[in-house]
């Protein structure tokens, strides 16, 4: 007698089957076998709002953004405060001079070409930082600072490098333009006001009396 296929089949219903094999597949993602709780405990992953997470990928330009952030907010949000330079012949107030990644930093960005058709780079990359001003103001009461003196640094930075435009497909092309950038940054922070040049100086030495041998008034 003739059976059908249907009546071959598994008795147990097939939305049971989906949810056991659903259940399997959460249990083995969340073991050690694939993205399992050692992530969380070590905080690689960045979702754990509840302690409780899956690996989660990040794009390489996401993270190098977050490291920019990062270090802007270090280097950016903090006010440096100086000690003050005692003496006359105290070294100019303008010692530290910008870095080659801040000045790289504020070149105009350029489109790195198109891939299928053309690329473009930047290379042999020289810099120039010269010192066109210095000033220091006079000395105020600054809030959460106190008594300071606010220095004033110019820059000129020059920056030289070589563009370079090549190609592959469909036309063969290389090209290579030298370029020069010129960018002026402004430097300033805070020194402290030094005190009065008798506080650190030693006490004056009173005459003394030949006859006597006791120190004379200065009245």
């Amino acid at each position: 007698m003739f059976q059908s296929a249907r009546h071959l089949s598994h008795k147990t219903p097939r939305w049971v089957r989906g949810l056991a094999m659903g259940a399997l597949t959460a249990a083995l993602c969340t073991t050690h076998v694939g993205c399992g709780l050692s992530y969380v405990f070590r905080n690689i992953s960045p979702l754990h709002p509840t302690g409780w997470s899956f690996a989660w990928p990040i794009f390489a330009s996401q993270s190098q953004r977050l490291e920019a952030d990062m270090e802007r907010e270090e280097v950016d949000g903090r006010v440096p405060i100086l000690d003050p330079i005692p003496g006359d012949f105290a070294p100019a107030a303008c010692l530290d001079p910008p870095s080659e990644d801040e000045v790289w930093n504020k070149v105009p960005k350029f489109k790195n070409g198109s891939p299928v058709f053309y690329e473009t780079q930047r290379n042999n990359v020289r810099f120039l930082i010269e010192k066109i001003g210095e000033k220091v103001d006079p000395c105020r009461v600054y809030p959460l600072a106190g008594p300071c003196q606010l220095v004033h640094c110019h820059y000129k930075c020059t920056v030289y490098y070589d563009e370079l435009y090549w190609a592959d497909y469909p036309i063969p092309f290389n090209h290579v333009d030298h370029k020069v950038e010129v960018v002026y940054i402004d430097k300033d922070h805070l020194r402290r006001c030094a005190g009065p040049p008798a506080i650190d100086a030693p006490p004056a030495v009173l005459p003394v009396n030949p006859s006597t041998g006791a120190s004379m008034s200065p009245n």
